[in-house]
């Protein structure tokens, strides 16, 4: 009797522009997609807040022997935006609407919620933000990957090169 986490709003092809990728893909197989772009969309916005939140823990705490620079810090922030930017392009490229939630978004925004709480919070420390950032970082490769499958599924040679140095980012 509840409303779904989300949907997958209907693509219109109303510029034609993704016509031609969205043809390899039909039906089912196209929404399913689309929901998992949505998904990784929502999660590398969020990757990059949190990686802006654990520059800042290492402003307040600063660096540990073994831990990361700063600078390192805010390159694996600025990937994430620049995975977030190319999955934005993907979705729009497919006609798509990258502002949707969709169920697989709403999904992994919630499962984040917890990891940046840990990371926001002032009681912790750097290094034990760094230990809830490794649980996000697992995640993200696996998502990855089943971000992937589909893609060589339908052909989407392209996607999949772009997908695959993201994964190897």
């Amino acid at each position: 009797e509840v409303e779904p986490l989300g949907s997958v709003p209907p693509l219109v092809h109303a510029k034609g522009k993704g016509k031609s990728a969205a043809k390899a893909m039909k039906g089912e197989q196209l929404l399913l997609f689309m929901d998992k772009l949505g998904e990784r969309l929502a999660f590398e916005r969020t990757g990059t807040r949190l990686y802006e939140a654990l520059v800042s823990k290492h402003d307040a705490f600063g660096r540990f022997t073994g831990g990361p620079s700063r600078e390192a810090l805010e390159h694996i922030r600025q990937e994430e935006y620049q995975h977030f930017t190319l999955l934005q392009s993907v979705i729009e490229q497919l006609d798509g609407d990258p502002t949707a939630v969709t169920p697989s978004a709403n999904l992994h925004a919630t499962a984040a919620h917890g990891i940046q709480m840990v990371i926001v919070d002032p009681r912790t420390t750097l290094l034990q933000s760094l230990e809830a950032i490794l649980i996000a970082e697992l995640a993200d490769n696996a998502c990855w990957e089943a971000l992937i499958e589909p893609a060589q599924e339908a052909g989407q040679d392209t996607f999949v090169q772009q997908f695959q140095e993201a994964l190897r980012n």
